[in-house]
């Protein structure tokens, strides 16, 4: 695992490990990376958030909600469908909990002793990540922004894809500035790290700190 990756539980959902898994393989092992998997937080109005990932990269700070149903996935902005099996499941476009989320996160962020000590904290940006590698994805127009996939190279006749991971090292994703919404460098992943832990968001079990990083 890389050192710069901190899993503060363990999901108990196969397919949020598997997704899980692909991002960290390919995880950069270097400043200014940095990820948190599967934690909670409680936002300044009462209410329990949920994330599945959180990723620092020079390329910006990304809020990540995964995804992974198989099948065809169709619909709108406002509403997606899944279809699989003959059966339908249809929901919210999952951008909208996952932005609400990143804003609530950053609040709390700010409010901590070492954004207030050390500056600024950039904008964090929501991505839905399905990771379903079969996925057909017939989303178009603005229902596809931020709506990333596993990446893949080319193949035979299959075509290459950027997905995940080209949104988070290049912000190669339809929907995302080409430019990071605040600056990302290792201070201020050190930053974000304290706050993080002044947050109360940290592993329940024993670790250890290696140079600026808290690590398990």
């Amino acid at each position: 695992m890389p050192q710069n990756w901190m899993t503060v539980t363990e999901s108990p959902y196969l397919w949020e490990r598997e997704a899980l898994a692909f991002v960290r393989e390919r995880f950069p092992n270097h400043e200014s990376y940095r990820a948190w998997s599967n934690f909670e937080f409680i936002a300044d109005d009462g209410s329990v958030n949920e994330v599945d990932l959180l990723v620092c990269s020079p390329q910006g700070v990304f809020l990540i909600e995964i995804k992974s149903q198989p099948g065809r996935l169709f619909g709108d902005a406002g509403t997606w469908t899944w279809e699989s099996d003959g059966r339908r499941m249809t929901m919210d476009n999952p951008l909208k909990l996952a932005n609400s989320k990143a804003k609530k996160l950053r609040t709390l962020l700010e409010r901590q002793k070492a954004c207030k000590r050390k500056g600024s904290l950039p904008f964090i940006e929501a991505l839905v990540f399905c990771s379903a590698p079969d996925l057909r994805c017939d989303l178009h127009d603005n229902a596809r922004y931020h709506v990333c996939f596993c990446d893949r190279e080319q193949e035979g006749s299959q075509s290459a894809r950027p997905g995940i991971m080209a949104a988070i090292k290049r912000r190669d994703c339809p929907g995302l500035d080409k430019r990071p919404k605040g600056i990302c460098d290792r201070p201020t992943v050190k930053m974000i790290s304290q706050a993080m832990e002044q947050a109360g968001i940290r592993q329940s079990q024993r670790y250890h700190k290696v140079g600026d990083y808290v690590l398990d």
